[in-house]
C-alpha cells in the first residue's frame, strides 16, 4: 500500500526468481514486446546484460567472479546464436549506452553465432562463449579515463591498456576453476598469428583455434562499434580489414566468418551503423 501510494510502477514478491525479475524490470524500460521471436531474443539480451553488469562489477571490486552468473549469460546468448538471428541481436546491443557492456554482449554473440556456423557441439559453444564473455575482463581494472578517453592515446595509456589479457588471466588463475581455454582466450585474444599481437608475441604453432576465433570476433567487433575515437564502419568494410590482415589472422576462419556477418543483411546493418569513417586499426583493444 505504502509503494502504491509513492507511485511504484510495480510491486514483486521478495522471493521472485531472478528470471522473472529481469522480464517484468526489462519490460517497465521498454526492453520488451508483447510475444513471438523477437521478445523471446529480447529477454535472452537483458538477462546477459544483467549478467555482464554483476561480472564487471564484481571483477571491478576484487570480489570473486559469480560464476553461476557467468554460464546464465552463456546460456542466454547461446540460445539467442540458435536462433540464426543475429540481426537482431545487434539490434539491441547498439542500444546499450555503456561501451564496455555494448562490446562484451557484442563479442559474446559474434563468437556465439561463428561457433554455431562452424558446427561446434553444444557443450563445445558453451565452452568457447563462456570465454568471449570473459576475454575483457581485465578491463574492469584499467582507469575508465583512459577507456573512454577521446582521442589518441598515449604511449603511456596505451601501455596500460596492453596490460588488461594478463590482468584479466591472473584474476581467474587466482579464483579457479577456469577451464584452461578460457584462461588462453583471456591472455591470448590479442596475440596474431604472425607473432606481432601482444603480451606474448606468440605464433601461430601456439595459438589454438578457438582463441583464433575469438579475436577475430573481437577485431570486427571494435571496427563496427561507434566509439567515442572514431565513427563505425560498415560490414563490409570491417570484413574487408580482417581480410587484408592476412597472415596476422587465420583466413580459413576469416572466410566462413565472413559468411556469418555478411550473410546477415549487411546493407541493413549498414545503414543502423552510419556511414564509414577512417581507419583505425591502431584502438582496436
Amino acid at each position: 500500500m505504502q509503494a502504491n501510494a509513492l507511485g511504484a510502477k510495480a510491486v514483486l514478491p521478495i522471493a521472485i526468481s531472478q528470471p522473472e525479475l529481469l522480464d517484468r524490470v526489462g519490460a517497465m524500460l521498454g526492453l520488451l514486446g508483447e510475444a513471438g521471436p523477437q521478445a523471446a531474443q529480447q529477454r535472452r539480451f537483458v538477462r546477459a546484460s544483467a549478467a555482464f553488469a554483476d561480472l564487471l562489477e564484481a571483477a571491478g571490486s576484487g570480489d570473486a567472479l559469480p560464476v553461476q552468473v557467468i554460464n546464465d549469460g552463456v546460456e542466454a546468448i547461446n540460445r539467442a546464436a540458435a536462433d540464426a538471428d543475429l540481426d537482431t541481436w545487434l539490434d539491441l546491443v547498439w542500444r546499450h549506452d555503456d561501451a564496455t557492456y555494448q562490446h562484451c554482449l557484442l563479442v559474446s554473440g559474434l563468437v556465439a553465432a561463428f561457433a554455431h556456423k562452424l558446427g561446434f557441439s553444444e557443450a563445445d559453444r558453451r565452452l568457447i562463449t563462456g570465454a568471449a564473455v570473459l576475454h575483457d575482463i581485465g578491463k574492469a581494472r584499467i582507469p575508465l579515463d583512459i577507456l573512454r578517453k577521446e582521442g589518441p592515446l598515449t604511449p603511456e595509456e596505451r601501455a596500460i591498456i596492453c596490460r588488461h589479457p594478463r590482468i584479466g588471466h591472473d584474476m581467474l588463475v587466482r579464483q579457479g576453476g577456469f577451464a584452461p581455454l578460457v584462461l588462453d582466450a583471456v591472455l591470448s585474444h590479442h596475440e596474431m598469428l604472425d607473432g606481432s599481437g601482444y603480451p606474448q608475441g606468440l605464433g601461430a604453432d601456439r595459438i589454438p583455434d578457438p582463441v583464433r576465433v575469438i579475436t577475430i570476433c573481437d577485431i570486427y567487433a571494435a571496427l563496427i562499434e561507434r566509439r567515442s575515437y572514431k565513427p563505425p564502419l560498415p560490414p563490409g568494410e570491417a570484413f574487408a580489414i580482417l581480410v587484408g590482415m592476412g597472415g596476422k589472422l587465420d583466413r580459413d576462419l576469416v572466410r566462413v566468418f565472413g559468411e556469418v556477418v555478411l550473410g546477415t543483411a549487411a546493407s541493413r546493418l549498414g545503414k543502423v551503423l552510419g556511414p564509414a569513417g577512417p581507419r583505425d586499426a591502431e584502438r582496436v583493444a
